[in-house]
């Protein structure tokens, strides 16, 4: 879960900014294997996976419209995509817990899949003429694998820039006090 503080929303829009121009700018043109890496898709995964299906939705509906802005494309179509990827990494942080390391290269490599479907069935549904031949499901079991890849250092980079609002890293960095000597039965 997130504390939401004014210092906290600012970071975030600028995260969420920084991230849509950087996947417009840097990692589109980027090529991997024959595709490009869906950076925004991590970002939105990692916040969804530490702050709950609320932040998840709102950063990735804003991501992604922002994406869509930025590349004058069917407004909207990438944004709901998105949406639905933050709204459901946020449900598994709800309903399971925080994902343990092992469980994040999975996860980013499944929501990313699940985007990637999401905004082809938006597109086919907005009637957006394309091509679809196996050219586009090696893509998207390219792109799947270098989510899985890429899962483990964006959620510690997304975790590291937004370690003041987590509530859970709070627990964890407070110290247990030692027990007093009256506890123990020693004097």
């Amino acid at each position: 879960q997130v504390i939401f503080t004014t210092p906290i929303i600012i970071r975030l829009a600028v995260l969420i900014l920084v991230t849509a121009l950087a996947q417009v700018a840097c990692f589109s043109g980027m090529v991997i294997f024959g595709t490009s890496p869906d950076i925004a898709i991590l970002v939105v995964i990692s916040l969804g996976l530490l702050g709950g299906s609320v932040t998840g939705a709102v950063s990735g509906f804003s991501t992604g419209l922002l994406i869509d802005c930025l590349l004058l494309q069917t407004l909207g179509a990438f944004a709901l995509s998105m949406l639905a990827v933050g709204y459901a990494a946020g449900r598994y942080r709800e309903n399971v817990g925080p994902p343990v390391r092992g469980a994040v290269p999975l996860l980013g490599g499944a929501f990313t899949l699940v985007g990637l479907v999401a905004f082809a069935a938006i597109q086919i549904g907005t009637g957006v003429d394309a091509d679809v031949s196996t050219i586009v499901i090696r893509d998207a079991a390219i792109k799947t694998l270098i989510g899985a890849a890429l899962a483990i250092p964006v959620l510690l980079l997304v975790r590291l820039l937004m370690r003041p609002a987590l509530i859970d890293d709070r627990r964890s960095a407070r110290r247990p006090m030692a027990p007093r000597a009256a506890e123990t039965g020693t004097q």
